[in-house]
């Protein structure tokens, strides 16, 4: 979910109130309302270049698709959006991400807090081996919050539309819920970290 809230990704890497973001980072000019621009992106796994030379824009309040036959690469830009490539040890981002102007991955950008501020869910649910209540509120205690939870777990899942058949059970294993459930928590555990 990205939405064009004050507090973006490159106001708080010029805000020296933010102290894990860079002080200066390298901002571009963007074409208005783009909230991604990808310039020649290219990743790859060791020597074997999975994508190359994705040049996009995704513009504020639109849609936008990746089609192609499996393994084309569609997964491995999206990952690229938030740094999630980054846990691969393997992996090597070239060419550049901007998101609002900011070059994601400049050295100086915090990729912890790039991954707060742009939630992904995948086809795929990953629930994790917790609670229900702990894979909603876990976003939101890494983060530092202690107060507040059951608020916060009850609202992200009222929002994933999930609440009313998991209210009674909160305490549960996560992966006892259906593949649609599943989505749906992962769904809420996104939005409880109010990704922009």
């Amino acid at each position: 979910a990205i939405s064009a809230e004050p507090n973006t990704l490159a106001e708080a890497a010029v805000s020296s109130t933010t102290p894990d973001l860079p002080a200066e980072p390298r901002v571009v000019t963007e074409t208005p309302g783009a909230v991604y621009r990808s310039e020649d992106l290219a990743v790859f796994y060791g020597s074997f270049r999975a994508v190359r030379a994705v040049n996009l824009e995704i513009l504020e309040h639109q849609i936008t698709a990746f089609i192609g036959p499996s393994g084309c690469g569609k997964t491995t830009v999206l990952r690229c959006l938030n740094r999630m490539n980054d846990f691969i040890p393997s992996a090597k981002v070239e060419g550049s991400i901007n998101y609002h102007g900011v070059d994601l991955y400049d050295p100086a950008v915090n990729a912890t807090e790039v991954r707060r501020r742009i939630g992904m869910v995948f086809q795929k649910p990953n629930p994790f081996p917790k609670s229900i209540y702990d894979n909603v509120a876990y976003g939101p205690r890494i983060s530092g919050q202690k107060k507040g939870l059951d608020d916060v777990v009850e609202q992200s899942l009222q929002r994933a539309a999930l609440w009313d058949e998991v209210k009674d059970r909160l305490k549960s294993s996560a992966l006892g819920l259906s593949g649609g459930q599943q989505q749906r928590l992962c769904i809420a555990r996104a939005v409880a970290c109010n990704p922009e």
